[in-house]
């Protein structure tokens, strides 16, 4: 399913998922990018294959039940048919969700897409109902910080910790979905 698209010759589709294989490359991109650009270890691509078996267990055992809770949602941004961007959304209940897995690979950046994520994702949230997302970042990506203050996130928390062979700042931020400018 196309949620948005971009005209032009190089023009990026975003599709609601996960369809088979995505999941993969969600954690490939992941694994990949942090390495070349941040220097991280082996153990950031476990704590994202980690977060990604939880997900596809929990899409697979709300499947079976049939009872039409969905637990998650995927968004994936292609152009010429390899992906270029990511953004997750799962329920964590009472009206809580959690934002994962937001990336925009470094040849689509600045095209605005890492915006148009974001915003296919509250909308989404919105329209399920949601009342607040939350998320957990690291404080080096700069970008993605700016992109969730600017959609009305507030920083809440910032906790230093030994993580992925770096000293980090983990920082939270929150979101009251009843009060989200446009963006």
């Amino acid at each position: 399913m196309t949620t948005s698209t971009q005209p032009g010759a190089d023009e990026i589709t975003i599709r609601l998922g996960p369809e088979p294989g995505d999941l993969g490359t969600v954690l490939a991109m992941h694994g990949d990018l942090y390495r070349r650009e941040y220097d991280f270890d082996e153990r950031f691509e476990a704590h994202v294959a980690h977060g990604l078996t939880q997900f596809a267990a929990a899409l697979g055992e709300a499947r079976d039940r049939s009872d039409g809770h969905e637990p998650g949602w995927l968004w994936v941004a292609e152009r010429s048919g390899r992906t270029v961007g990511t953004v997750a959304l799962t329920d964590e209940g009472g009206g809580t969700g959690q934002l994962r897995w937001f990336l925009v690979d470094p040849s689509a950046r600045g095209s605005g897409l890492g915006r148009r994520l974001l915003r296919a994702l509250l909308d989404h949230a919105q329209a399920r109902g949601f009342t607040h997302i939350k998320l957990w970042t690291v404080h080096l990506l700069d970008a993605a910080a700016h992109l969730y203050v600017e959609a009305g996130f507030r920083r809440i928390e910032r906790i230093s910790a030994r993580r992925f062979g770096h000293e980090l700042e983990e920082v939270r931020y929150d979101l009251d979905l009843t009060d989200v400018p446009s963006m």
